[in-house]
């Protein structure tokens, strides 16, 4: 009678274990399915109905293999759509759970590109350039060798480029209306920060003009000079020899 205990015991045991295995081979052969439905769909430019699918993806398949490609595959079908909001949310999503994940770089360089989608005109308000180029110096002393580095690169001087470019246009209008610390301030900011952009040397010009309307004709002359040295076949070097 123990024998025979043992034995249904064992049985069952193993019969159990069979059916485990068949489930989770299911729901594997499901979450393939489902991740590949949607890369199809992707390819096919149906974005938002990729986003739409693997929103539940995570809870429905937690130990899947395509659980983690199907987060940064939902990032990716939310920027393609335009959704830079939701594509932001997920990549800083992916970053706290995922930190150490292999494609950590790629989450990072979304992120960035997602703020910078959402970036405005030099002339309005600034608050997703600087979030952007937060996101984009992150990367490049994260992953400095990653395919995305050269990208983040680029981008990130265009954005040094547009946050110039709005420093010198407040500035201007300042001085224009000789509210000359401000405008000196504004044009100090683009001196100080964006030293690679192309409206450096207007903003050295401008700045020894304030200098120079504000009765400060020393500065005003070594800002000239600064200009000059960097700058000697500039239009604007050219303006700023009034300064000497």
């Amino acid at each position: 009678m123990k024998l025979f205990s043992i034995v249904f015991i064992c049985l069952m045991v193993i019969q159990m274990a069979g059916c485990a295995t068949n489930k989770n081979k299911t729901s594997q052969n499901n979450a393939r399915r489902e991740y590949e439905a949607s890369k199809s769909e992707i390819n096919t430019g149906h974005y938002a109905q990729a986003t739409v699918d693997l929103e539940h993806f995570s809870s429905k398949y937690p130990y899947s293999q395509y659980t983690i490609p199907a987060e940064l595959l939902r990032i990716f079908s939310a920027y393609k759509d335009d959704e830079f909001v939701l594509s932001e949310v997920l990549s800083k999503r992916f970053i706290d759970l995922h930190p150490g994940d292999v494609n950590i770089d790629y989450a990072e360089y979304m992120l960035a590109m997602s703020q910078y989608r959402q970036r405005t005109s030099f002339a309005k308000d600034t608050t997703e350039n600087k979030a952007a180029i937060k996101s984009f110096k992150m990367l490049l002393k994260d992953h400095p060798n990653s395919p995305y580095a050269k990208q983040g690169r680029v981008r990130l001087q265009s954005l040094y480029n547009s946050l110039a470019k709005h420093e010198l246009s407040i500035g201007k209008y300042y001085f224009d209306r000789d509210r000359l610390v401000a405008a000196a301030n504004r044009f100090q900011e683009v001196v100080r920060h964006y030293q690679t952009t192309a409206s450096i040397e207007e903003a050295l010009y401008y700045l020894a003009a304030s200098y120079a309307k504000m009765n400060m004709p020393r500065y005003a002359r070594q800002t000239a000079q600064l200009l000059r040295y960097n700058f000697p076949n500039n239009s604007w070097s050219s303006k700023a020899e009034q300064f000497r």
